[in-house]
């Protein structure tokens, strides 16, 4: 009598999991600049000078310890963070020096405060480590701003270095920010979008 075949049981695989993967996660980075320079002072005061920051980046950047040089001498000591596409004003002595703009910092400046012309100043912004953030190398001369009128020294492009000249102009007079310790208007743009911006 022959053995009856045996049929072995079908085994269906199971399937492999797929694996999703983890989305890259895009890493904010902050770009800090020096976004203008108010070497010639206000109309209410010479001494009354001022500089502004910009964050260019996509992150906020933590400015405690942060640093901001004239040459070799250390200007002022920098506090608070700046947010992504925002501005970081620093006023001269008090916060009177653009009246109605209140100040992220204020100080005396080191040294005798900004060169007028026909002189000029290495300006350099320093991190907490003292590693060079950005730098504007002016000694020979500012690249732009008048004495009179007293008009700002205006970035165009924060993307661009600070070391080309090309990179500066005056400000234009169309766009306007901000009032001086006597309630003057200021030529110049503290805490806005600078006048000859791209």
């Amino acid at each position: 009598t022959p053995s009856p075949s045996v049929t072995p049981p079908l085994v269906t695989p199971s399937p492999t999991p797929s694996v999703t993967p983890t989305p890259t996660q895009l890493v904010g980075t902050a770009r800090v600049v020096i976004n203008e320079i108010a070497w010639a002072g206000t109309d209410a005061n010479a001494a009354d000078e001022w500089v502004e920051l910009y964050n260019a980046g996509n992150a906020s950047a933590n400015m405690e310890g942060w640093t901001l040089f004239e040459g070799e001498t250390k200007i002022i000591t920098l506090t608070k963070s700046i947010a992504p596409g925002a501005y970081y004003l620093i006023e001269r002595t008090d916060d009177r020096t653009v009246s109605d703009v209140v100040a992220d910092v204020y100080a005396p400046f080191g040294g005798s405060g900004l060169k007028n012309l026909p002189g000029g100043e290495d300006l350099t912004l320093r991190d907490a480590g003292g590693s060079v953030i950005d730098s504007v190398p002016c000694s020979g001369g500012w690249y732009a701003g008048n004495n009179s009128p007293k008009s700002t020294m205006e970035r165009l492009n924060p993307s661009e270095s600070g070391t080309i000249s090309a990179n500066w102009a005056s400000n234009s007079g169309s766009i306007r920010n901000g009032l001086d310790a006597t309630g003057g208007p200021i030529s110049g743009t503290p805490r806005a979008r600078n006048s000859v911006a791209k």
